[in-house]
């Protein structure tokens, strides 16, 4: 049954809150102060892929189903892993969630897995591009433009039409704003551990 845009906007924000709690939680851990360095192993980019693909799985399934499709907070977990990780980190994260998506089915099945690939896999490519100086706002306007962007594959890929334009009416406004305020907060811890790790 469709939800209307506001009860769908604070179930994503309080998902999008607890995994930036988990993701603080998580560099209490030896391994993740390690990352904090910017210096990973190979086996390190593959734990890490599988904990933010794990993430998105999460996202997916603590979606909301309306008008079709899931409203959710899938790409949060890849976009971390690809700005944390570099564009391997982003690219099999982004993979697990997308291809994981992509089997549950449904219309948007194909623009919402894509969407979760390039998620990662861009974010690792601003990794090497910011070369792992984040900020706060550059990561938060990342992800905002990462979600219109979804938004527009759905509206472009998703068939029939009228249905692709009537989800995302309902979920463009909610998965933005939840993605973005998600990235943020990650950006803004991410940023205040480094300043007391130096």
């Amino acid at each position: 049954m469709d939800m209307s845009v506001f009860p769908i906007l604070i179930t994503l924000v309080e998902q999008a809150c607890f995994i930036s709690i988990a993701f603080l939680m998580l560099f209490h851990i030896k391994f993740f102060q390690r990352m904090l360095t910017g210096k990973i192993t190979i086996l390190d980019q593959v734990i890490l892929s599988a904990i933010f693909g794990a993430f998105a799985i999460f996202g997916t399934y603590s979606g909301v189903t309306t008008s079709g499709c899931i409203a959710n907070i899938r790409n949060i977990g890849p976009m971390i892993g690809g700005l944390l990780g570099g564009p391997w980190v982003g690219l099999a994260s982004g993979l697990i969630g997308g291809v994981h998506r992509y089997f549950l089915g449904g219309f948007t099945a194909i623009p919402c897995g894509l969407g979760t690939v390039l998620s990662g896999l861009i974010g690792g490519l601003l990794f090497i591009i910011w070369k792992g100086n984040l900020g706060i706002w550059k990561p938060a306007l990342f992800a905002f433009i990462m979600e219109v962007a979804d938004m527009g594959m759905i509206l472009l890929m998703a068939q029939p039409f009228d249905k692709a334009f009537t989800a995302v009416s309902v979920i463009a406004a909610p998965m933005i704003l939840a993605d973005t305020l998600g990235i943020t907060i990650f950006a803004f811890t991410l940023h205040d551990m480094r300043s007391h790790h130096t």
